[in-house]
């Protein structure tokens, strides 16, 4: 080196952490720009419960459902943060031949197999269970077998996950068309 150059070395720590900043930054900031799959409305959350009631409610044998009542209910979350959820509840009346200790051994595994969590409990006699299921997005379900009353059911209930809060501003109004129409004027 010359008395009239002086070159400096960059030191490797430096550039790999500064690399990795540059790396952590690029993974932050693209994880909050990906979208997820999980629906964020209420129509939203309240429709992905209802496919996997539908998907249970399609597993009984044909001919045995006799009636079908579906009742929902909307209501704040229980985290404080905005969001509303809903609880989805079907009861469906079945004829007094199905055999639901059958029927419950062929969901548990049909479900099993499909990677969800089953957990059985018996509430008093053969025909009259509970199953809950908990599926890859971590809904939970509530499948009821009963023959209380002299009415056999099966009900299917859960609640969804919470939707996004509303937005604490409100949306611009929209431009009237033409609304600047006439405001200029040539001289």
């Amino acid at each position: 080196m010359s008395a009239g150059s002086s070159r400096r070395r960059i030191s490797p720590t430096i550039v790999l952490s500064t690399s990795l900043v540059a790396l952590l930054l690029a993974v932050v900031i693209i994880s909050l720009n990906i979208r997820t799959d999980r629906p964020t409305t209420l129509d939203g959350v309240t429709a992905e419960v209802i496919v996997d009631v539908d998907s249970i409610s399609a597993t009984l044998p044909a001919g045995v459902v006799t009636g079908s009542v579906d009742d929902s209910t909307v209501s704040d979350c229980p985290d404080g943060g905005g969001g509303q959820q809903v609880a989805v509840s079907r009861t469906m009346n079945v004829t007094a031949d199905f055999e639901s200790a059958a029927w419950i051994a062929r969901v548990t595994r049909q479900y099993e197999d499909k990677g969800w969590d089953v957990r059985l409990r018996t509430l008093g006699s053969r025909d009259h269970v509970e199953l809950r299921l908990v599926g890859q997005r971590l809904l939970i379900y509530r499948v009821i077998t009963t023959g209380q009353e002299g009415t056999r059911q099966v009900i299917v209930r859960s609640d969804s996950r919470c939707s996004e809060p509303a937005p604490a501003w409100a949306p611009l109004p929209q431009p009237r068309e033409n609304a600047l129409v006439g405001f200029m004027t040539a001289s």
